[in-house]
């Protein structure tokens, strides 16, 4: 029996699955499988609430669910009360790179923050300004609320954060927003200094006063700061998802590649030897991004040596090491799937289909049985013929089942990770 869902989140749910993209709401009504996996997870959010993190590396094949995975955790961890961040890599956005790369993918999460309440992203700023009234509640009104009595409630509020590296100039912009926040001030330059939108170091000077400048070199650490200041305003931590890591896989420049590369080792290392706290950043790819000794992480001799699987693992899974490799769902995890697919189908159009489980079950063997290579066969694939199936049948009585499916031969959907990027710079 599917549960009753929302309007709105089946409508949005459903429209997503026929497009073949993962939607940011509803996933809860269409998992399955993963039991392991979403149990690590779990645990690594609640060390991470204690002080904690983690870094993983999530791998899995085109349409395998990497993507999906990283979602129900990302919804997991708003209604846990983290902040969380998320961005896409791509040609544009790196780790680091030569002209900005690596600060557009700074600029990606900050636009991506999203907390329980903000789950759609542009989050920033509503923290920023609820935190900036409580301040002016304490300093006792507006009118009490000077610049200066702002920054010394600001260092007072962050003196947890003091030791760490930009802490002077994060806190000085930090104090600069609130008191433009309650002064109504347009075009408030410290939000953007916040966004990683400046490009040059003077331009910083002149219009705040400080000296750093975000960039490729340093968004991570900024990256920190605002995770210990999330904690402060009462979040659990900030959990950070970088999406399509293949990107870097394919970057024709071997020094830029070893660049990305050695810059994802020393995020790893920080994590994971405790020198930051309340943070998790999972990253997404291909087992050729991880496993390729040519080009992907295993290139890197120094990342390698921390991703491997032990020696005595013996092809067992291992969902507790920093790479948790997604295998492909079951036939009968499918078949689950498909049922609820079917399901929120009916019910979004209010209607039953004609096609039950023995359908169901006839058409999940023809589509793996006709199909190319059922092997590379992905539930993103497989679901969303299903909504198309169900669109055709429910929108002309006249076909049946049978006449659409059967005979059928199937075409798997072009892999885009096999792409090599050739006019990228380094």
């Amino acid at each position: 029996m599917v549960a009753n869902v929302p309007k709105r989140t089946l409508n949005t749910l459903m429209n997503a699955i026929s497009s073949g993209v993962v939607p940011r709401r509803g996933l809860e009504y269409i998992a399955v499988g993963r039991k392991k996996e979403t149990q690590t997870f779990v645990n690594d959010l609640e060390e991470t609430a204690e002080g904690g993190g983690a870094f993983r590396f999530i791998s899995g094949r085109f349409g395998n669910g990497k993507s999906f995975m990283t979602q129900m955790v990302r919804n997991y961890a708003m209604d846990k009360g983290f902040v969380v961040m998320d961005a896409d890599l791509a040609i544009n956005r790196r780790i680091t790179g030569s002209k900005g790369e690596g600060v557009n993918t700074y600029r990606e999460l900050v636009k991506n923050t999203a907390y329980r309440t903000r789950p759609e992203g542009g989050a920033i700023e509503p923290i920023l300004q609820e935190w900036s009234e409580k301040l002016c509640e304490e300093l006792g009104g507006r009118d009490a609320a000077d610049l200066e009595a702002i920054r010394h409630i600001v260092r007072k509020k962050t003196s947890g954060m003091s030791s760490m590296q930009y802490y002077r100039d994060f806190a000085a912009v930090l104090s600069q927003y609130v008191y433009g926040y309650l002064t109504d001030q347009e075009d408030d330059p410290s939000i953007r200094w916040l966004k990683g939108e400046y490009d040059l170091k003077s331009n910083v000077r002149k219009d705040l006063g400080v000296s750093t400048l975000i960039d490729d070199s340093d968004w991570y650490e900024v990256i920190k700061l605002w995770t210990e200041l999330f904690v402060t305003l009462g979040y659990k931590g900030l959990v950070v998802f970088l999406d399509e890591a293949v990107v870097l896989y394919k970057l024709q420049n071997k020094v830029s590649r070893s660049n990305n590369y050695e810059r994802l080792l020393t995020m790893f290392n920080d994590i994971m030897q405790g020198k930051s706290s309340h943070l998790s950043i999972y990253v997404c790819g291909t087992p050729e991004f991880i496993q390729d000794p040519n080009r992907g992480l295993y290139s890197y001799e120094a990342l390698k040596s921390r991703l491997v699987s032990g020696r005595y693992e013996n092809g067992y899974d291992n969902y507790l090491g920093p790479v948790i490799n997604l295998r492909p769902l079951s036939n009968e995890e499918i078949f689950v799937l498909l049922r609820t697919v079917k399901g929120l189908h009916e019910q979004r159009y209010g209607y039953t289909s004609e096609i039950d489980d023995r359908k169901l079950e006839i058409y999940l063997k023809t589509v793996l049985s006709s199909s190319v290579s059922s092997s590379m066969l992905t539930p993103r694939e497989i679901t969303r013929d299903l909504i198309s199936l169900l669109d055709t049948l429910h929108q002309n009585p006249q076909a049946t089942f049978e006449q659409l499916v059967q005979g059928r031969k199937v075409a798997n959907d072009r892999n885009p990770d096999e792409d090599i990027i050739e006019d990228l710079d380094v």
